[in-house]
């Protein structure tokens, strides 16, 4: 994998109550692909399902990075990410940003059509969106479709935002960093660039 997607929701929350079924058997309760039982792939399933969202998604050691970037895993990550929304009680925004880290793994193994479902579902509202979020997913679908003349006027639009005064340019410690003008234009770029590549070579550092 692209280490975890350069080291990087749906409108619904489902409560489920696993008690004490096993892990394939939860998985088939959930409609879960059945890779993600497969021993080849290790990690603490209670361990992970207890963590916190900011744990669970940023712990590149313990979290569910480790899982993608186990060798033919990331079939089983995505899994993974599905059954951690499911079952804990997420903001909405959380619950967004896990459903396109589910999409994007879905789309690195091929699933595109599945992938571009949670990717229209972790869209934002129009008062929540100054970054261009919006317009980057719209890319992203363009590019899982083959539709480069969409995917390049999405890249024209995402051009153009105008960039906060407000933006940070300090982190919490307050040393200083540089951001990146607007978000994910980079990624687009390598999109057209690398159009007709699968997505995870796009995605990544592809080659003409």
């Amino acid at each position: 994998m692209l280490k975890v997607l350069n080291k990087v929701t749906s409108s619904f929350i489902l409560s489920v109550c696993f008690g004490s079924l096993s892990l394939a058997e939860t998985s088939a309760s959930l409609g879960i692909a059945s890779s993600v039982v497969e021993n080849t792939c290790h990690y603490d399933q209670a361990k992970m399902l207890a963590m916190s969202p900011f744990e669970f998604d940023q712990d590149y050691e313990n979290g569910w990075p480790s899982v993608a970037d186990q060798e033919g895993c990331l079939s089983v990550a995505a899994d993974l990410i599905r059954l951690y929304y499911q079952t804990n009680s997420l903001s909405q925004n959380k619950l967004k940003e896990f459903v396109w880290h589910e999409g994007q793994l879905r789309a690195e193994v091929g699933q595109y059509n599945e992938a571009i479902d949670l990717m229209e579902q972790s869209r934002k509202t129009s008062s929540e969106d100054d970054t261009g979020w919006n317009i980057y997913v719209s890319a992203s679908i363009a590019f899982l479709r083959s539709d480069l003349s969409s995917l390049k006027a999405m890249r024209e639009k995402l051009a153009v935002i105008p960039k906060p005064d407000d933006l940070p340019t300090t982190d919490g410690n307050g040393t200083p960093f540089v951001v990146n003008w607007p978000p994910n234009l980079d990624i687009v770029d390598r999109f057209i660039k690398c159009f007709g590549q699968n997505y995870a070579e796009a995605y990544g550092n592809c080659r003409d």
